[in-house]
């Protein structure tokens, strides 16, 4: 049956579309008991923005894309999760100098920010593996623990697969799932004793993270293997740090134990669901999820105060199949997570779209904010495929594909708005300052693949 409704006028549609690219509609209204528990539930926001969110009808299936945000909000005071952390160092002849002192500057500034109930233990590896302080809660071992940690000297090979599996063992001592069970992994150099392929050691990193622990890794240098570094952490939602310059070690330290004591939801689930007419194409940048028939499933490990993780779903939207309504629900969305209490939360939404007959009204409508961000998510998949080129030899056709990522970018920053115009700005840059690099030395590769990592695993405090 057509709506029987009068016209609306172009202000009022264009502030609808607002509207609903914002997510402010909801399936169902909210019972007064709703909004009582999500007053008392952890501070977790979830977000819903459509690039088009007012679609043309009759326009046929066009593509449409959704972003879904969850973010996690200021508190006041904190509840702060206790941790469980196995810093596992390479002290192998490479780290000689420099490279190790701050190493271990780095980790003794750690120990310093660590509450006394939390678990602390330190394992050196070279050609073997060393177990230098056992887990065992902080309690008045502080002094103990530094004058450990400068003990150390550099020897030896890189047995990094021995050094993180007697991580994970130290882990478990103590484990415990109220608890954030993460290892923090520094090499500066590929793995050359015992197993040593990425398949391998991606392998243990999943291996870990099914037992409910977590690797977080730091490349040190130009001399590690990026791609098993990488590997490593994204198997378990963790951090990868690339550092070209030892100086920067205790700051990324110190960036990653703040990101740890100021976590407010984990065990983080999201699920989407898509209606007849919806058709999902793909989750961008993130070459580990894909959709499955009319349905989707992510999950992320972490989520700290102040931070925002990002998902970015193109679909294929067929107006003819929503008949004659002037506004529809394109996917629905139900979050869960685990607050600092051990209690399961959930929020759902419902992502609205409306239709319009009048082209330059859906054309005017578009979120040039989004469009934008899912350029800067196309770009990370275009980067990992040039990367793929150089590491065949074909030098040629990676600087020529990274100079197509740059064009592209540089037509979407003409029409984006000025926040977005720096994000691309940025992913310019590192493009510019690598295209004659890529394929002849370390330094692009690594620059390269950490900004893929950054875009892929979107963890951002703007």
């Amino acid at each position: 049956m057509k709506n029987q409704t009068n016209p609306l006028s172009l202000p009022v549609l264009l502030a609808a579309a607002l509207a609903i690219a914002g997510g402010a509609t909801r399936a169902v209204p909210p019972k007064s008991d709703d909004l009582a528990a999500e007053k008392t539930a952890a501070p977790v926001k979830l977000s819903t923005r459509l690039d088009r969110p007012l679609i043309h009808r009759p326009g046929g299936e066009q593509e449409v894309v959704i972003q879904i945000g969850v973010e996690g909000l200021r508190l006041e005071k904190p509840r702060r999760q206790p941790l469980n952390l196995a810093v596992v160092l390479d002290h192998s002849g490479s780290m000689t100098g420099r490279k190790l002192e701050q190493a271990k500057q780095a980790a003794q500034m750690l120990v310093d920010q660590l509450d006394r109930d939390d678990i602390f233990s330190l394992v050196i590896y070279d050609t073997e593996v060393e177990v230098v302080i056992p887990a065992q809660p902080v309690r008045d071992h502080r002094a103990d623990f530094k004058r450990r940690i400068e003990r150390v000297q550099p020897a030896g090979s890189t047995a990094l697969f021995a050094g993180v599996e007697t991580g994970g063992r130290q882990l478990a001592e103590f484990f415990d799932r109220e608890r954030v069970n993460r290892v923090i992994l520094l090499s500066d150099g590929l793995a050359n004793v015992g197993p040593k392929s990425n398949r391998e050691i991606a392998q243990l990193g999943r291996k870990l993270a099914d037992d409910g622990m977590s690797v977080s890794t730091i490349g040190l240098g130009d001399d590690y293997n990026e791609d098993l570094m990488t590997a490593l952490a994204e198997a378990s939602d963790a951090n990868y740090y690339y550092v070209a310059d030892v100086e920067e070690l205790p700051g990324v330290f110190e960036r990653e134990i703040g990101e740890l004591q100021a976590i407010v939801a984990r065990d983080i689930v999201i699920e989407i669901r898509f209606p007849d007419g919806v058709r999902p194409l793909s989750i961008l940048g993130r070459s580990g999820d894909s959709v499955e028939g009319q349905s989707a499933r992510l999950a992320f490990g972490t989520l700290s105060s102040e931070q925002n993780r990002e998902i970015l779903v193109s679909c294929a939207v067929d107006p003819a199949r929503f008949g004659d309504d002037r506004s529809a629900s394109l996917a629905g969305i139900d979050l869960a997570w685990k607050s600092a209490d051990g209690q399961t939360r959930n929020l759902s939404q419902a992502v609205m779209a409306g239709f319009t007959k009048d082209e330059k009204l859906a054309e005017k409508s578009r979120d040039l904010a989004v469009a934008t961000q899912a350029e800067i998510y196309r770009n990370a998949e275009a980067t990992e495929r040039a990367i793929a080129f150089a590491d065949a030899g074909k030098t040629e056709e990676a600087k020529a594909a990274i100079g197509g990522q740059i064009d592209r970018l540089r037509a979407a920053q003409s029409a984006a708005p000025a926040p977005q115009q720096e994000s691309l700005e940025r992913e310019i840059r590192v493009l510019e300052e690598n295209q004659d690099r890529i394929g002849e030395d370390k330094a692009s590769r690594k620059a390269l693949q950490w900004n893929v990592f950054t875009r892929k695993n979107s963890k951002s405090t703007d």
